[in-house]
């Protein structure tokens, strides 16, 4: 009996390519035992948001590692796959990440606000003045240039450190500072003679990096039963 060699071959090389083929494309959807967010030193973030990821991630037995980075880096460190994603970032300054996944549901509704010294103009006519620096992120100055159709002052003055805008202007090195709250988030008492003007509100949405999208939906619903249980311990404390 003859054999076709050539044929024999093919169909060999065939099938040991789809094997590895299939290998490749089930390994990759193994659920991964650790992952390794990144976040932005904020006070929500780190006291009301976190707990929630970890909780949700929990229920999904998967344990997490949280790196702290300047927020000017934070989406970069997700897309190049340096961490798996970030705990929570404003849709606004997610613009241009396109091939990061948003996770749904919203974690938290981010206030962007102007805090001015009290002995000074305080509006968002401010935001346009030549004359006024103004301290902000690089990220949120960013954000406002997203917001506003015109053009900025070209007085401001960025840093990498969000949670030390409002120190800054209560040592009076600043006399403006760009800020954003969370919904439920007042200034410390060291910081409430600010003056606080709201400019506009976004939402604020966990984020993976794109070779996780197969978990988007659990990770969706484990996120939303771990909010229920932080709403429901609140309500039950409050009441």
């Amino acid at each position: 009996m003859k054999i076709n060699l050539a044929g024999y071959l093919f169909y060999n090389i065939l099938s040991i390519s789809l094997f590895f083929l299939n290998f490749d494309s089930t390994a990759a959807q193994v659920k991964p035992s650790h992952m390794t967010f990144s976040y932005v030193d904020h006070p929500v973030i780190t006291h009301e948001v976190i707990p929630i990821i970890e909780r949700a991630y929990s229920l999904m037995g998967i344990k997490l590692t949280f790196e702290m980075h300047p927020s000017s880096r934070n989406l970069k460190a997700v897309e190049s796959g340096i961490v798996d994603g970030d705990v929570a970032y404003s849709d606004l300054l997610l613009k241009g990440y396109d091939t990061l996944v948003k996770i749904e549901p919203p974690l938290v509704t981010s206030i962007f606000v102007l805090l001015c010294l009290p002995d000074v103009r305080c509006n968002q006519e401010v935001l346009f003045d030549d004359n006024n620096v103004i301290v902000s992120t690089d990220t949120t100055h960013k954000g406002l240039l997203s917001f506003y159709p015109e053009s900025l002052s070209r007085s401001f003055y960025t840093i990498n450190n969000l949670s030390i805008i409002p120190k800054l202007l209560a040592q009076e090195r600043f006399q403006y500072g760009i800020y954003v709250f969370g919904n439920s988030q007042v200034l410390s008492s060291d910081f409430q003679h600010l003056k606080v003007i709201e400019l506009f509100k976004t939402q604020t949405h966990h984020t993976l990096h794109q070779k996780h999208a197969f978990m988007k939906d659990e990770i969706s619903a484990a996120l939303q039963l771990s909010m229920d249980k932080a709403k429901s311990s609140l309500d039950d404390f409050t009441q």
